[in-house]
Protein backbone atom coordinates (compact mmCIF):
# COMPACT_ATOMS: atom_id res chain seq x y z
CA UNK A 1 0.00 0.00 0.00
CA UNK A 2 1.22 3.36 -0.83
CA UNK A 3 0.79 6.86 1.05
CA UNK A 4 -2.46 7.63 1.40
CA UNK A 5 -3.41 11.82 0.77
CA UNK A 6 -6.55 13.80 1.51
CA UNK A 7 -6.51 16.38 -1.08
CA UNK A 8 -8.78 19.36 -0.07
CA UNK A 9 -10.09 21.61 -2.71
CA UNK A 10 -11.52 24.93 -1.94
CA UNK A 11 -13.53 27.32 -3.59
CA UNK A 12 -11.49 30.58 -4.04
CA UNK A 13 -13.07 33.92 -2.74
CA UNK A 14 -13.67 36.26 -5.76
CA UNK A 15 -13.54 33.12 -8.42
CA UNK A 16 -16.22 33.41 -10.78
CA UNK A 17 -19.18 31.11 -11.85
CA UNK A 18 -17.22 31.23 -15.34
CA UNK A 19 -13.78 29.93 -13.74
CA UNK A 20 -14.97 27.02 -11.78
CA UNK A 21 -17.19 25.83 -14.68
CA UNK A 22 -14.01 25.82 -16.83
CA UNK A 23 -12.14 24.32 -13.98
CA UNK A 24 -14.45 21.48 -13.84
CA UNK A 25 -14.46 20.68 -17.55
CA UNK A 26 -11.06 20.54 -17.54
CA UNK A 27 -11.44 18.25 -14.53
CA UNK A 28 -13.82 15.98 -15.98
CA UNK A 29 -12.25 15.73 -19.29
CA UNK A 30 -8.94 14.97 -17.19
CA UNK A 31 -10.70 11.99 -14.95
CA UNK A 32 -12.21 10.87 -18.12
CA UNK A 33 -8.76 10.33 -19.76
CA UNK A 34 -6.26 9.32 -16.69
CA UNK A 35 -9.16 8.09 -14.44
CA UNK A 36 -7.80 10.76 -11.68
CA UNK A 37 -8.04 14.43 -11.43
CA UNK A 38 -4.41 15.42 -11.82
CA UNK A 39 -4.10 13.70 -15.30
CA UNK A 40 -1.36 10.64 -14.74
CA UNK A 41 -1.44 7.61 -15.90
CA UNK A 42 -0.18 5.46 -12.71
CA UNK A 43 1.67 5.89 -9.56
CA UNK A 44 -1.55 8.02 -8.20
CA UNK A 45 -4.47 6.06 -7.66
CA UNK A 46 -8.03 8.04 -7.09
CA UNK A 47 -10.40 6.29 -4.67
CA UNK A 48 -12.84 8.55 -3.93
CA UNK A 49 -14.18 12.29 -4.19
CA UNK A 50 -16.11 13.85 -1.67
CA UNK A 51 -18.45 17.09 -2.68
CA UNK A 52 -19.50 20.03 0.06
CA UNK A 53 -21.05 23.24 -0.66
CA UNK A 54 -17.03 24.84 -0.70
CA UNK A 55 -15.18 22.77 -2.48
CA UNK A 56 -14.38 19.38 -1.55
CA UNK A 57 -11.68 16.00 -0.78
CA UNK A 58 -10.29 13.48 -2.49
CA UNK A 59 -8.94 10.22 -1.34
CA UNK A 60 -5.99 9.38 -3.25
CA UNK A 61 -2.66 7.23 -2.83
CA UNK A 62 0.77 7.22 -3.95
CA UNK A 63 3.19 4.84 -5.22
CA UNK A 64 5.76 6.99 -7.04
CA UNK A 65 6.40 10.31 -5.48
CA UNK A 66 7.32 11.23 -9.22
CA UNK A 67 4.15 10.54 -10.33
CA UNK A 68 2.31 12.84 -7.23
CA UNK A 69 4.96 15.50 -8.26
CA UNK A 70 3.36 15.41 -11.72
CA UNK A 71 -0.27 15.00 -10.12
CA UNK A 72 0.12 18.05 -8.12
CA UNK A 73 2.17 20.01 -11.10
CA UNK A 74 -1.92 19.54 -12.90
CA UNK A 75 -3.60 20.93 -10.57
CA UNK A 76 -1.44 24.14 -9.79
CA UNK A 77 -1.18 24.42 -13.32
CA UNK A 78 -5.05 23.90 -13.86
CA UNK A 79 -7.13 24.27 -11.53
CA UNK A 80 -5.79 27.15 -9.05
CA UNK A 81 -7.33 30.15 -10.55
CA UNK A 82 -10.34 28.50 -9.07
CA UNK A 83 -9.64 26.79 -5.98
CA UNK A 84 -7.30 26.50 -3.21
CA UNK A 85 -6.00 23.24 -3.15
CA UNK A 86 -3.79 21.09 -0.36
CA UNK A 87 -2.88 17.93 0.46
CA UNK A 88 -2.41 16.03 3.62
CA UNK A 89 -0.67 12.61 4.09
CA UNK A 90 -3.00 10.47 6.06
CA UNK A 91 -1.56 7.88 8.58
CA UNK A 92 -4.17 4.96 9.91
CA UNK A 93 -4.74 6.13 13.81
CA UNK A 94 -6.94 3.23 14.81
CA UNK A 95 -3.58 1.32 14.23
CA UNK A 96 -1.62 3.13 15.92
CA UNK A 97 -3.41 3.22 19.05
CA UNK A 98 -4.95 -0.31 18.73
CA UNK A 99 -2.22 -1.58 21.57
CA UNK A 100 -2.81 1.36 23.85
CA UNK A 101 -6.76 1.07 23.58
CA UNK A 102 -6.70 -2.65 24.08
CA UNK A 103 -4.45 -2.08 26.73
CA UNK A 104 -6.93 -0.21 28.51
CA UNK A 105 -9.84 -3.04 28.20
Amino acid sequence: MGQMYLQRFAYRDGATRSEIDAAWAEAFETFARSGNWGGVDSGVTHHRTYGTGWGGYVLIEVDDPEAFGRYQAHHNQTYASAVNITFEPLWDLDAASAETIDSLR
